[in-house]
């Protein structure tokens, strides 16, 4: 929820009438490995090109910024009723954010284990064990917004297997203002605009949930992002 875009990752837009009552996902709406550019009759254009909508709502719109470039964007909403005033948004080269669990006191990242099981603090979850991450663990965080990658990835489909699409450098990463060691960060293969990026949690990292940032290219990710941390 920062203000602007970056080309090829997650938005939202919100408003109103931007569906005729509808809601609905993606999930139908792939041919082969392309990304949707239209949702029961709902679109998205940004700089005059598609995006890629993935959650349409009569208020909200999730979508998938398509290429343009950097600076100001103008951007409408169209439906079966008709297309929206234009309004101007900023294009940016990067926005890095992680994704979270809906809104508690304490919002978290999402974040897995080693064996792709969350770690998020205990009862986060009703009737799901889940288990924190732990000092000298490798984590992989999850979010959108790193900007560019080397090599650069397709435009407008599924991103493809086979080919490692990794940031031209690692971003720096700090829990509870520590410095943390980055393994990688990398385009998810079969995904689209999600980023995964592999830490580690620092050994003498005491129980607790800490807050935690990036840093791309000297963008920083939205304050207020906590991992909890448990021996």
């Amino acid at each position: 929820y920062q203000p602007g875009l970056t080309p090829q990752t997650f938005i939202s837009i919100t408003g109103s009438n931007l569906t005729t009552g509808i809601t609905d996902n993606w999930n139908n709406s792939f041919v082969g490995n392309q990304l949707p550019t239209s949702i029961d009759g709902v679109m998205v254009t940004i700089g005059g090109k598609f995006a890629y909508p993935n959650y349409i709502s009569p208020t909200q719109i999730n979508a998938v910024a398509p290429d343009v470039g950097y600076g100001s964007m103008t951007v409408t909403v169209t439906t079966p009723n008709g297309t929206s005033a234009a309004f101007s948004t900023v294009s940016s080269q990067v926005s890095p954010a992680f994704f979270m669990w809906p809104p508690a006191a304490q919002p978290q990242p999402v974040a897995t284990h080693g064996d792709y099981s969350l770690a998020v603090a205990s009862g986060t979850f009703p009737g799901l064990s889940t288990i924190p991450a732990k000092p000298g663990e490798i984590i992989s965080l999850w979010g959108t917004g790193f900007g560019p990658t080397n090599p650069a990835a397709p435009a407008g489909v599924v991103v493809p297997s086979g080919q490692a699409y990794n940031l031209p450098a690692l971003p720096v990463l700090t829990l509870n203002n520590q410095p943390c060691v980055v393994y990688g960060a990398v385009l998810v293969n079969g995904g689209a605009a999600e980023y995964q990026v592999a830490f580690q949690v620092p050994a003498s990292m005491p129980n607790g949930s800490w807050p935690l940032s990036v840093l791309v290219d000297g963008v920083a990710s939205p304050t207020g992002v906590y991992l909890t941390v448990h021996n």
